[in-house]
């Protein structure tokens, strides 16, 4: 018997970054080849893409560039306004998105610290409401350029870059990109998942939670002509042709059914299903059991939906 059965279920929901593992992750758009910024500038795509391995390895995230430029501007590097590093960069057109992690603290930071004011800022995102907004700015050294018109303008764009840092800041440098989210953007977001045809080649079945929940519900209608095959389609032949009483555990039993109700070949029905129970070695009370019991879990899983 194959209790081996792998069901794959799209839930609606986006995981935020204080449910990953603890930690701080945050995502946005750094910049977009084609927007003029606040001080007349244009940034290539190109120009980041192609120094993204220096800021992975050597660059950081902090407030305002003040890392680099100090507070006031002018006065000296201020590493204690570090609040992050980045994790990953990835290029959608002519945007270029990033993912980072700010810092987190084993044991309270010193007042004023790299520590203490990661604290501060992610406590701004995630803690305050509504949530405080924070815009990225690229930082880096200028090695090339060129002018360029945009709507009658003359404007820089910046060809070649050596790309160090991008900073937080209250205003946005960039006027058409989002502020910094806590949930996956963009290309950031895309995560790797089979669509139902490409489940059945790879022998998965694969649907969003509400076909999953209404397959389970007693009284929804089959128009499979597979279905007709009834529980016989749960049975593959074996050649042990000796019985034995081995009661499967629910788990295993349960997955072979819901495989069978998910592709249609098992009517959802109580007394269809006790059946199938049955026919994988339980006796008709563990059959029964195991019915209600996967009956409740689906009615609560369909009540769980609704309320998304």
């Amino acid at each position: 018997m194959d209790y081996d059965a792998a069901i794959i279920v799209h839930l609606p929901y986006v995981a935020k970054a204080a449910d990953v593992g603890g930690r701080r992750l945050v995502y946005f758009e750094a910049s977009r080849d084609g927007v003029v910024d606040r001080e007349g500038d244009i940034v290539a795509a190109d120009a980041l893409w192609s120094s993204r391995k220096l800021f992975l390895e050597q660059g950081n995230l902090d407030l305002n560039h003040w890392s680099w430029l100090g507070n006031p501007i002018g006065t000296g590097a201020r590493p204690e306004y570090v609040i992050g590093l980045p994790l990953e960069v990835k290029r959608q057109g002519r945007s270029i998105f990033v993912k980072g992690e700010i810092f987190s603290n084993k044991t309270p930071p010193p007042p004023g610290s790299s520590g203490d004011w990661a604290n501060w800022f992610w406590h701004s995102i995630t803690q305050m409401d509504p949530p405080q907004r924070w815009y990225p700015s690229v930082f880096g050294q200028i090695k090339a350029a060129e002018r360029v018109v945009v709507k009658g303008r003359e404007v820089r764009r910046i060809t070649q870059v050596e790309w160090f840092s991008v900073g937080f800041a209250q205003r946005a440098q960039h006027p058409e990109l989002p502020p910094v989210s806590t949930e996956p953007i963009g290309p950031l977001a895309k995560a790797v998942q089979l669509e139902p045809a490409e489940g059945e080649r790879a022998g998965v079945t694969v649907m969003d939670l509400g076909t999953f929940a209404k397959a389970l519900t007693v009284g929804v209608p089959v128009t499979d002509s597979a279905a007709k095959e009834g529980v016989q389609a749960l049975t593959p032949e074996s050649l042990d042709r000796n019985p034995r009483k081995v009661v499967p555990s629910y788990d295993r039993a349960s997955r072979t059914v819901l495989r069978a109700i998910l592709r249609r070949k098992l009517p959802p029905r109580r007394a269809a299903i006790a059946q199938a129970f049955q026919k994988l070695g339980c006796d008709p009370e563990t059959a029964r059991a195991y019915t209600e019991r996967l009956l409740l879990e689906a009615a609560r899983m369909r009540s769980d939906g609704k309320r998304r």
